[in-house]
């Protein structure tokens, strides 16, 4: 696992008014929740052009096609659909078949962006971890927390 931080340069508005859809990057015309806004800024900051993917389906693409990478952060959905049952069966039909080999948790603190790149063992590590199974049958992450933050430090190479 490694970590990168950068300064956000991309201008963007949050704002806690538009419930479940903080952040704007056209001046406030179109608003979009915590897990795009974190795929955007995340594309920015790593040179890729800065918008939202199509919502293709995880088997067939990723989020930055460039580098087969999938961004993910706090209280992420692992995939919209159900895979399985059981949150062990979920986890393993969801390595099975999906297209990313790379998981990018980032975290927006104000102007700066933390990216953790992970590959599928740390990924699949981080999921038993810090996510659940809900009664829809899908995987759903905690909030970012400090507890999280400190098991992402303590495996970084």
């Amino acid at each position: 696992m490694r970590k990168q931080i950068e300064n956000i340069k991309i201008d963007y508005i949050f704002d806690t008014a538009h419930k479940g859809s903080n952040y704007s990057f056209d001046g406030g015309q179109h608003w979009c929740n915590g897990g795009e806004a974190a795929e955007i800024i995340t594309k920015s900051v790593l040179g890729f052009k800065a918008e939202k993917d199509a919502n293709t389906s995880y088997d067939v693409a990723s989020d930055i096609e460039e580098i087969d990478a999938s961004v993910k952060s706090s209280r992420f959905t692992l995939v919209n659909m159900v895979l399985a049952d059981t949150f062990e069966e979920t986890i393993e039909r969801y390595f099975e078949t999906v297209h990313s080999n790379t998981w990018i948790y980032t975290v927006v603190i104000e102007d700066t962006a933390t990216l953790y790149w992970m590959d599928a063992i740390e990924f699949k590590s981080f999921l038993y971890q810090f996510c659940f199974f809900n009664e829809r049958k899908n995987v759903r992450c905690k909030a970012t927390s400090g507890k999280m933050l400190k098991w992402l430090e303590e495996r970084l190479s």
